[in-house]
């Protein structure tokens, strides 16, 4: 279905899907616009659905998404809550202040007692791998969490003990080379692009909320992602990929959106030229497919939350230039 020129989604039943991922990067993009009385309607109408999809129950304050999951490593089902949703959900409801004071303890306790191993944070609460993108978003989430006002002074100090043991798993997890490996277990041993991207841009939130002195590894991941996961402006999907028999190389649109994102930071942060950004914007827009000109849904390229990324990367863009 991902590849076909036309959509067969209607074909097998499949009908269009809300998820609160999608909803909760969408918040956190339109809350940057939020000056705008329009992106601040926006950015409210996202996080209150988001925050009313927020899990009650056995993993209550925790986010899931609203489907199966089968991946390389392992499968979870929709009603098991994962970091990845959970952390881009609870951002975008903190950014659109939309989460209140018991939905902020309820996720603290879901996120220290459902998804903190004692040494990591955990994809979903049924694996303990450490998988080094989530777990940097569990310990930016943790700190993030800490800060709040109101938050109790008991559960803030456990949020924080957790971040910093969680970041440390992670910078001791790099390699020699600066590059972070997908998971520790021998069969995620892959580098990539948004992954590598994630954890960069959750190792310097963490690094920052906690205090943390974390240049070298930062400095030492940032070369690394811009050595061998740009050819040029182009993102590459996996570090070195070469492009195949028809000239190209792998295009997805996680990928290219956590590369304008990238981009972005890594200017701001003085990595590379200014202008490097739009670049890299150039060199992935060729890949967003166009809306048809007869009426109807445009084609599905990314089976996943795919544009919200997109307009957080170009939300952020816009906010950099301005300022």
């Amino acid at each position: 279905m991902k590849r076909s020129p036309a959509d067969l989604r209607p074909l097998l039943a499949i009908r269009p899907l809300r998820t609160a991922t999608a909803c909760g990067v969408g918040a956190t993009a339109c809350s940057r616009l939020a000056d705008s009385p329009l992106w601040h309607g926006r950015a409210r109408e996202l996080g209150r659905w988001t925050a009313a999809r927020q899990l009650r129950g056995r993993h209550a304050g925790l986010w899931s998404y609203e489907f199966d999951v089968q991946t390389r490593w392992g499968y979870y089902p929709s009603s098991m809550p994962n970091i990845v949703a959970t952390t881009f959900c609870a951002d975008g409801c903190l950014d659109s202040g939309t989460l209140n004071g018991s939905g902020a303890e309820r996720l603290a306790a879901g996120l220290l007692d459902g998804l903190y191993t004692g040494t990591h944070f955990a994809y979903t609460p049924a694996s303990g791998t450490l998988i080094h993108n989530a777990n940097l978003m569990g310990a930016a989430l943790a700190t993030r969490l800490a800060h709040l006002d109101g938050m109790p002074r008991p559960i803030a100090a456990r949020l924080l003990d957790a971040a910093r043991t969680a970041v440390s798993a992670t910078v001791a997890g790099q390699r020699p080379d600066g590059a972070w490996p997908y998971g520790t277990s021998a069969s995620l041993g892959w580098v990539d692009g948004f992954h590598t991207g994630y954890v960069l841009l959750r190792l310097d939130a963490a690094a920052r909320g906690l205090g943390l002195e974390h240049d070298k590894a930062i400095d030492s991941g940032v070369r690394y992602y811009l050595d061998h996961l740009f050819d040029g402006p182009v993102p590459r999907y996996y570090a070195d990929e070469k492009p195949g028999r028809r000239g190209r190389m792998c295009t997805d649109p996680n990928n290219d959106a956590t590369a304008v994102r990238m981009a972005t930071w890594a200017e701001e942060h003085g990595y590379v030229r200014p202008g490097f950004a739009e670049r890299v914007l150039a060199a992935v827009s060729r890949f967003v497919p166009e809306q048809p000109r007869r009426p109807g849904p445009p084609v599905r390229r990314s089976p996943r939350w795919s544009l919200a990324p997109l307009l957080d990367a170009l939300t952020a863009l816009q906010t950099a230039r301005s300022a």
